[in-house]
């Protein structure tokens, strides 16, 4: 490679053909590789705020850059595909259609639902599928019942004894309370006969012996005014008396009498005598009429007396009766109380003994679900779907369980179902209260 050796002159251009020229030789380094030259460029300078942090995270390398830049170089050789590639891969997907629809449309299924309103399944309830555990809980069974044998008996015995007792005690009371009923009828009515005569006899005496009172009177007032208007019209210095108690004919007829001793000569004194004792006649002829009529009502009012005292008396005997009845049966009440009474504590003693003989039974039956356990599935919106595959698709007919856990009333029930599953189909089983039952009643079986 040719160099110019100096500089031209400052004044002018220097001739061509007076150029010099020299070559510069490199010298060439056999079998020595090629190395690129490595170009190092100036890193911009950071720009301030928000565009700073920007720039810099778009240049970051993570994990995000590399799925973006992975991706980018997917889509461009998607893009290079031949169509025929695109043809297989739709064939590929529409045949994993065509499987999954046969596989979802071949699967065995059993979905299980509850409507209970009495159970309560516990905060996480489940649907457990179980392997027949029929001998497990008829071993169960043998053994609890032997430690039950000697109190059972005794416990029946005694709960048929209770309930005649309190049936005795029952049929008791209902005749204490019939005699009671009778005693209140027996007590009305004798009262009410007593009322009766009392209502009588006081109409008789203040009716027809009020007549008779006012029916003297009335005589007794005529025969005073009869005997004071004669002395007054004959002229006789008469004076009745003044006290009420004393206005009696007997007092006035005897003061006429002496008027007339006093009475001037012009008086005829045997017509005036004769007058005064016929007037007495008449009045002692009034009072006997009426003392015999009064006596009558005496007699009147006794008779009204004799058959109601007889009535009375007899109703006095039947409540006398029934009294003693009703006492002897309140005793008989309460013997049978205290009897039962006897009988509830020791039919109370038994059961603890029961109670105790019985023992963690319910314990021992809540581990038959982990010995025989084949899948165990939530209980999601009362409602699971047991899908049927492996374990429970190999398993021999009739040797699985449906078993679902719950309480009633705050005893342990189960439901337990037969687990039949029709292949290639769904089947839906629903579960309701009536299909639980208490696990002790398991011992009574």
């Amino acid at each position: 490679m040719a160099e110019e050796s100096t500089p031209p002159p400052p004044g002018g251009e220097v001739e061509a053909g007076k150029k010099k020229l020299r070559l510069k030789v490199t010298q060439i380094k056999e079998n020595t590789p090629r190395v690129r030259r490595r170009v190092v460029t100036a890193m911009p300078a950071a720009i301030p705020g928000v565009q700073a942090a920007q720039a810099v995270e778009a240049n970051r390398v993570g994990a995000g850059r590399i799925l973006l830049d992975l991706g980018r170089g997917l889509g461009e050789s998607i893009r290079g595909w031949d169509k025929k590639i695109w043809v297989w891969v739709g064939v590929a997907v529409g045949v994993m259609l065509l499987y999954g629809t046969w596989t979802e449309w071949r699967r065995t299924v059993v979905r299980v639902r509850v409507n209970l309103n009495e159970i309560r399944l516990g905060d996480q309830p489940e649907v457990l599928v179980l392997y027949d555990f029929s001998e497990r809980l008829a071993g169960l069974r043998r053994d609890y019942g032997r430690r039950l044998a000697p109190i059972r008996p005794q416990i029946r015995e005694l709960e048929r004894t209770l309930v005649l007792a309190k049936a005795d005690a029952a049929g008791t009371a209902e005749k204490t309370r019939m005699v009671e009923n009778v005693l209140h009828q027996e007590t009305g009515k004798a009262k009410a006969v007593y009322d009766e005569y009392r209502t009588s006899v006081s109409k008789l005496w203040l009716e027809e012996a009020g007549s008779l009172d006012l029916e003297f009177d009335t005589y007794r007032k005529k025969f005073l005014e009869e005997v004071e208007v004669r002395a007054r019209e004959v002229g006789l210095f008469y004076h009745p008396e003044e006290d009420e108690d004393l206005q009696q004919p007997e007092i006035a007829a005897n003061e006429y009498r002496l008027a007339l001793y006093r009475a001037p000569p012009s008086i005829k004194m045997p017509d005036q005598f004769g007058w005064i004792e016929k007037k007495l006649i008449e009045w002692r002829k009034f009072e006997k009429d009426w003392n015999a009529r009064y006596k009558g009502l005496g007699a009147k009012a006794k008779q009204l007396r004799s058959p109601a005292s007889t009535s009375l008396d007899e109703k006095k005997a039947r409540v006398g009766m029934q009294a003693k009845e009703l006492e002897k049966f309140r005793g008989d009440a309460l013997a049978i109380q205290q009897e039962v009474k006897g009988y509830e504590d020791r039919l109370k003693e038994l059961r603890a003994k029961e109670a105790l003989a019985k023992g963690p039974f319910e314990e021992d039956v809540a581990a038959i679900p982990d010995a025989f356990l084949c899948q165990r599935i939530p209980l999601d919106a009362d409602a699971a779907e047991i899908m049927v595959k492996g374990k429970m698709a190999e398993a021999a007919p009739n040797t699985l369980r449906v078993v679902i856990r719950g309480k009633r009333n705050g005893e342990i029930a189960w439901a337990i179902l037969p687990f039949e599953p029709s292949p290639h189909k769904r089947v839906e089983v629903k579960v309701k209260d009536a299909d639980f039952h208490p696990v002790s009643d398991w011992l009574e079986e």
